[in-house]
């Protein structure tokens, strides 16, 4: 199995960029029994103002965590937000193989 950390925009529109998530990511694992996909984008939602909130620098340092024990980052190069440029930047640094959407889809369904 393969850990994905799947980084797209979110503050643009966050409800159409999620179900676009929604949407790429089923169709990942439509394709592959072999992905264990890691969404930030559903994964903190919730907890940011539950019950209290937690600050954006808690959020940065799971990101952080996870992105670092992934085994590989997704992205869309032609969509890259401030956000996904600094998830982008702390893949490169841990070493974690860095795909686009396309090139991960293509990958999966071979």
């Amino acid at each position: 199995m393969k850990l994905v950390y799947f980084a797209f925009p979110y503050t643009e529109d966050p409800i159409n960029c999620c179900k676009e998530i929604q949407t790429k990511v089923q169709h990942i694992l439509d394709v592959s029994e072999d992905i264990v996909p890691l969404v930030p984008h559903f994964m903190f939602d919730a907890l940011y103002d539950f019950p209290h909130g937690n600050t954006h620098v808690e959020f940065l340092e799971y990101e952080v965590e996870l992105i670092s024990r992934c085994d590989i980052f997704c992205y869309d190069p032609e969509r890259v937000s401030v956000g996904v440029a600094w998830e982008l930047a702390i893949a490169k640094k841990f070493g974690v193989k860095v795909m686009s959407y396309i090139d991960l889809t293509r990958e999966v369904s071979e």
